[in-house]
């Protein structure tokens, strides 16, 4: 544990120390992990709607691109929240955190529509990388400032 100081003076206030190792931070490994592999599967979800948009003689274009754009930006922002993260950086909870809940709403809102092996594992993965990045060993290792030297992205 380190101490924090405040403007008044040093403040007695326990602060845990940063993990500098994320391979000895389980809990975040995981949630990275996990993050990437969501990654993985909104590329392939990305592929599949210009694919899809192919077979059918390009019913829908706009919109099956629209939609892949809009999820090979996510992946975008994933990645770069991820990669952030492995540095120790606080910024990239933003990115990975606003993604999970979009993934959990948009999950919650089509049970009953789209079958459970598709809707319950999309749940358990954005609790899983929600809580994995926001317990206090990995919110300590991934609160280092940008400004601190050492590699950026």
């Amino acid at each position: 544990m380190t101490e924090r100081s405040t403007a008044d003076g040093p403040a007695r206030v326990p602060v845990p120390a940063p993990v500098e190792d994320p391979w000895r931070n389980l809990p975040l490994l995981v949630a990275l992990v996990v993050a990437g592999l969501e990654g993985l599967l909104l590329i392939a979800a990305a592929v599949w709607s210009i694919v899809d948009m192919v077979r059918s003689d390009f019913e829908g274009a706009a919109l099956s691109v629209a939609l892949a754009v809009f999820m090979l930006l996510f992946v975008g922002l994933l990645v770069l929240g991820i990669h952030a993260l492995w540095l120790g950086r606080r910024w990239g909870r933003g990115p990975v955190l606003t993604w999970q809940l979009i993934q959990a709403a948009i999950a919650v809102s089509v049970i009953g529509i789209a079958p459970p092996w598709a809707v319950y594992p999309t749940l358990l993965a954005s609790l899983v990388v929600g809580v994995g990045m926001l317990l206090p060993a990995s919110v300590a290792a991934t609160s280092r400032p940008s400004s601190t030297s050492g590699p950026v992205l």
